[in-house]
């Protein structure tokens, strides 16, 4: 009986979870190098801005699967190709929108030539992000209980987002989601230090993970206090992203943050204006909450969707501070389930009022962050119901399906449901 146990037990430990992890993942990557060709390489790739390749990609039947050829038609011929051949990386032939950590990563992996090997590490971080997500729900969500881990980790593992965009379209948000989990698993665990600097790399490559530096810093502030620790925490923090932004910080700070898309020097000469003037829609624009305003084909709405891209980012800034305000204030005993869900609600008003837009692959770097509807049968059911659909449904849709997942975070900071495999009580807060 001991025997089976044992064995029960190495079945759902932390090993087997990062196996399962990268055989799930790693497997579907194996589709799409199919599709791509293992013979493959980046100079057969044809010039940035043209619409044909040296090898075939997936073209999706249905145009709302959003079956992106970014990383062919972006990522390799306009990044990583004119990079390694000396351009810098904010003088490449199209914006570049994001720290260089992200560059950085594809050209390392590019330098033997072939064209699927950048691919690897965005499906290898993707694979690792089980790592902290296992941690987190087997130390802190359900303290040691492996088995409940065990099958939190495998909703995440074989979510369809994930593996659809991650892994088989092999687009950006591993990197970033999985040093993002690793420096919230550090926080909870009060490792202040090893925290601070996930999140700068996180930041460094993909600088919407700076959203959710100031829910933590309140929690900070409610766990420690204002303290040496925090800010020592914010200060390496800031000189983590100081030094990955070097020299392009220094050299041309006026474009380094425009293409950051944080014009807070002004846009730089020859840039177009920060704020469309006209409305344009097709696939490679994305998506915000009043897009459908001119779509519609029986008034002409097209300057008020035109409006509206500034007036949601004001939205979206009252609705964080409030938010912000309402961690800060509340006087009930919070757990780290509470916490997690800050953070998830923080992401999900990003992606319901970003005045830019935001395309369907964005949800895959949110994914880990519903740990909290993971944990019971009912809204492990509803997620990934959720992220299928999600698949399928009409682009113009994408914000307000960010808008409906908030609906469901109230429900959930009673958490009063039952869990996916047994009962474990309440939740511990951060200690």
């Amino acid at each position: 009986m001991s025997l089976a146990m044992a064995s029960q037990r190495n079945f759902f430990s932390f090993n087997w979870t990062l196996l399962l992890s990268l055989v799930a993942k790693f497997g579907i990557f194996l589709i799409g190098l199919a599709i791509v060709g293992i013979s493959s390489t980046r100079a057969e790739l044809s010039s940035c801005g043209s619409s044909t390749s040296g090898f075939p990609v997936y073209n999706s039947p249905l145009a709302d699967l959003e079956a992106y050829t970014d990383y062919r038609d972006l990522y390799l011929k306009c990044l990583v190709n004119p990079f390694l051949s000396g351009d810098s990386a904010y003088n490449l032939p199209i914006v570049y929108n994001y720290p260089p950590l992200f560059l950085y990563t594809l050209a390392a992996f590019a330098l033997d030539g072939l064209a699927w090997s950048p691919a690897v590490a965005l499906v290898l971080f993707d694979a690792l992000t089980v790592i902290p997500i296992y941690l987190i729900a087997k130390e802190f969500l359900f303290p040691g209980n492996s088995k409940v881990a065990f099958a939190v980790s495998l909703f995440w593992i074989f979510n369809p987002i994930n593996l659809f965009y991650n892994d088989l379209m092999w687009l950006n948000p591993g990197p970033t989601t999985f040093f993002l989990m690793l420096g919230i698993y550090f926080f909870l665990k009060q490792r202040w230090i090893f925290s601070s600097l996930a999140l700068a790399v996180s930041t460094g490559f993909k600088q919407t993970a700076v959203i959710l530096i100031p829910i933590l810093l309140v929690i900070m502030l409610k766990t420690v206090g204002f303290t040496k620790k925090t800010i020592a925490f914010v200060t390496l923090y800031v000189a983590s992203l100081i030094l990955i932004s070097t020299p392009y910080i220094f050299q041309k700070p006026q474009t380094y943050f425009w293409a950051l898309q944080f014009p807070i020097l002004g846009n730089p000469p020859g840039a177009g204006p920060s704020t469309p003037t006209t409305f344009v829609y097709n696939l490679s624009q994305p998506t915000r909450l009043t897009t459908f305003l001119g779509l519609v084909k029986f008034a002409n709405l097209q300057w008020l969707a035109v409006d509206t891209y500034a007036y949601l980012n004001y939205i979206f800034a009252i609705a964080y501070v409030i938010l912000i305000l309402h961690l800060y204030f509340t006087r009930r005993k919070l757990t780290t389930n509470d916490y997690i869900l800050y953070l998830f609600t923080a992401l999900l008003l990003f992606f319901t009022f970003f005045g830019r837009g935001v395309y369907k692959y964005y949800f895959a770097g949110v994914t880990p962050l519903a740990l909290p509807l993971f944990s019971s049968r009912k809204g492990a059911i509803i997620f990934e119901a959720f992220s299928l659909i999600l698949l399928f449904i009409p682009r113009e849709v994408t914000p307000w399906m960010a808008l409906l997942l908030i609906t469901f975070v109230p429900n959930l900071f009673s958490k009063n449901i039952e869990p996916v495999v047994s009962s474990v009580g309440e939740l511990p807060p951060v200690q």
